[in-house]
């Protein structure tokens, strides 16, 4: 049986069975229709962010090509003869009455007409009759044994329906549970004590047949969490829009500014601005609103009755611009908000009022007026940083993006050599120097861009300095490898809160949205499969958000309008529920200064762009919006559920979707939520549970109103 066993796991694993790699052989196939003299075609689509893909013409006249993907549902179109068909469901020059007849249906692309749609198929479905149970579990995998909330989380994989219960055998039996149900897969799971060092599983099959498999050894060091996140409510401040506490330094905002260090400089000279003024040209970057860490400070108590406990600061450092993402000194406050010994008062406020604080961190790119920067430009090769950038050329004009490597390739961010150990040794000076000072966690600006060794080296070395230190890399996609133990603790959880590719799926906010991809059976299945591929660590310490900085107002992508309108009742209902389920799920719940004011925002043209960011006019918070988030906040704190790293999937069918969280037996919470606008009726698992809002208990089942939501404790 073990010699079978290890068989079944090696095919499963050639396959991809694991759902943050698996990949299934799709092929794609158009056959033209009479008549039509086709030249050449090619598949783009979501799942290779619409580049060419040749297909090739076989002997029976028609053109494939092969892909290989993960499960899910995909969008795409061919592109036949150098045109885009108009509509892949409906098209009389490419294909009558479908220009591809496998595909399963047809989106809006956004311009007019119709992306075809398909949902690649269930794994269990590829795999081969080998009359044996095919069940993954890896235990030096940190996706199935991992450490929170001082338990051990073990966790196995199997194809949907394929067992009927699970034992995990060590000192003594512990039962296991049905933890995640997606089209393709389940998981099952315990918590065990941390005592616990070899164990095996029992399962009985579908048929009845009982199966064990192992023995397996905990690791000597599972991936643990880093407790302190799990529950947090946590506030994105961008210093420069959120308040001017002290407008004598205003001007020092001036004295740094990109404009002085870039010589290819044609644009507006940068320049102040009252707090309500409108956006003007370089909003984005040298319109300057005075917003300082005095007006952190002077706004702590609003923060406090949103039950704000942990703060992500975007950049704080000396830089050229309002955005700080261009650093020129990592260990100086950037004197227009304020300097180091104000930061050092605000972080002591901070910790007396039990609040956690992380800084954004840049190390793979500078700006121009960074020291080593300058020397390389009045030095050239006889600088002694000559290789901790990538010069093309030199002498050179800063600014010039031609002449050397930058970030997108701007001129203005020339982008540091991670993988030079004099560049990576300075850059975890500078780490250690933050963490000393008084922070609690680091937010890595485009981890995905910097060089994996010095991430693995970054965080051994943060790691042994602090050992709860919180590591979050800004990667917006699932990506399980950055998240083994060895680099970050979380990403930015983009893929929970937006959704990540393909499209079809957009998260928390997809659903809050409605319509008829975003229903509760497609998300709740989205959200298991972010959840498989992800430690339980990783869930108890996700850095979960639907907008920040670099998004739309979220209130703007409900449908409540750009940054001059009165978003509609609707709108608004739309936004409470997408708050509340981010609000539901483990980790730290995450937003961006100003979501709770109900304020809109929307990306503009280049230059006047990123109107997310204008400054909070304070006087405008909407009172009720606000008193959600409020009452979110002290239920965030309030349930002993919502500080488990648990989440498990319910239910899910049309407008419905309800999932699980907390520990049976210790503390459970079920949160349901209604996209549709009209009332539906939500099935309650076996006991009676108590609506923590409104104090009332309900057994069997419970009304939801449309766009609504409920948090319903389980009653002992």
């Amino acid at each position: 049986m073990h010699g079978l066993r290890r068989w079944i796991l090696g095919v499963l694993l050639l396959l991809g069975f694991v759902w943050a790699q698996q990949k299934i052989a799709v092929i794609f196939t158009y056959d033209p229709p009479y008549g039509l003299e086709v030249r050449s075609v090619s598949l783009r689509g979501s799942f290779n962010n619409w580049a060419e893909l040749p297909m090739q013409k076989t002997e029976e006249g028609v053109w494939q090509v092969a892909v290989e993907l993960p499960p899910g549902p995909v969008q795409y179109k061919f592109f036949i003869n150098g045109q885009w068909p108009r509509n892949m469901c409906e098209d009389e020059t490419f294909g009558t009455p479908q220009v591809d007849l496998e595909a399963q249906g047809c989106v809006d692309d956004g311009q007019g007409g119709q992306n075809a749609l398909r949902e690649v198929g269930r794994v269990a479905d590829q795999l081969p009759d080998t009359g044996g149970l095919a069940l993954v579990h890896e235990p030096n995998q940190p996706q199935f044994v991992s450490q929170a909330a001082g338990r051990l989380s073990v966790r196995f994989q199997v194809p949907q329906g394929s067992i009927q219960q699970a034992v995990l055998l060590a000192d003594k039996p512990y039962p296991m549970a049905l933890q995640l149900t997606a089209p393709d897969a389940e998981v099952w799971r315990a918590a065990l004590p941390l005592s616990v060092q070899m164990y095996r599983i029992q399962v009985v099959d579908r048929e009845g047949q009982e199966q064990t498999f192992g023995p397996y050894q905990i690791p000597a060091k599972p991936f643990r969490a880093v407790d302190w996140v799990a529950g947090r409510v946590g506030y994105q401040i961008f210093p420069d829009r959120f308040w001017n506490g002290d407008p004598k330094n205003d001007r020092r905002a001036l004295e740094t500014s990109q404009a002085r260090f870039d010589q290819t400089w044609t644009g507006k000279l940068p320049y102040l601005s009252r707090w309500n003024d409108p956006p003007d040209d370089y909003h984005c970057c040298q319109q300057y609103y005075g917003g300082d860490l005095a007006g952190v400070l002077a706004r702590l108590s609003h923060l406090r009755a949103l039950g704000v406990n942990l703060i992500y600061f975007n950049p704080l450092f000396d830089s050229g611009s309002a955005h700080g993402y261009d650093t020129h000194d990592y260990v100086r406050v950037a004197p227009r908000l304020g300097d180091n010994a104000l930061l050092k008062q605000l972080l002591a406020e901070l910790k007396r009022q039990g609040i956690k604080v992380i800084f954004d961190f840049v190390p793979n790119h500078t700006g121009l007026g960074h020291w080593a920067f300058q020397d390389v430009v009045k030095k050239g090769r006889a600088s002694r940083y000559w290789n901790w950038y990538f010069v093309r050329r030199w002498p050179f004009t800063p600014g010039d993006g031609r002449a050397y490597v930058g970030w997108a390739d701007l001129g203005s961010l020339p982008k540091l050599n991670t993988a030079n150990p004099e560049v990576q040794d300075y850059l975890i000076r500078v780490s250690k120097f933050w963490l000393n000072f008084g922070f609690d966690g680091i937010r890595v600006d485009v981890a995905n861009e910097i060089a994996p060794e010095f991430v693995q080296k970054w965080r051994a070395e943060l790691k042994a300095l602090k050992p709860e230190v919180y590591l979050v890399g800004e990667v917006w996609d699932l990506r399980p490898q950055y998240l083994q133990g060895d680099q970050f603790d979380s990403l930015m959880n983009y893929t929970v809160g937006r959704g990540g590719s393909p499209p079809a799926f957009g998260g928390v906010l997809g659903f809050a949205r409605g319509g008829p991809l975003q229903n509760g059976r497609r998300v709740l299945s989205e959200l298991a499969r972010v959840y498989a591929a992800y430690p339980e660590a990783v869930a108890a310490m996700g850095f979960n958000l639907i907008g920040s900085h670099d998004t739309q107002r979220v209130l703007t992508d409900l449908g409540g309008g750009g940054l001059r309108d009165a978003p509609s009742p609707e709108a608004l209902a739309r936004l409470r529920l997408a708050s509340a389920m981010l609000y539901a799920l483990p980790g730290a719940s995450v937003f961006f200064q100003g979501e709770e004011c109900g304020f809109t925002g929307e990306r503009g043209q280049w230059p006047v762009n990123e109107l997310y960011r204008y400054p909070l006019q304070w006087e405008k918070c909407r009172a009720e919006v606000l008193r959600h988030y409020q009452l979110l906040g002290r239920l965030k704190g309030q349930i002993k559920a919502f500080q488990s790293p648990l989440f498990r999937t319910y239910l899910s069918e049309g407008s419905l979707l309800a999932f699980l969280r907390g520990e049976p037996g210790v503390g459970e919470v079920l949160a349901a939520f209604n996209n549709g606008t009209e009332r539906i009726s939500l099935r309650l698992p076996e006991g009676r549970w108590r609506d923590v809002v409104e104090g009332r208990a309900y057994q069997a089942q419970v009304g939801l109103p449309g766009l609504g939501w409920r948090y319903l404790e389980r009653m002992q």
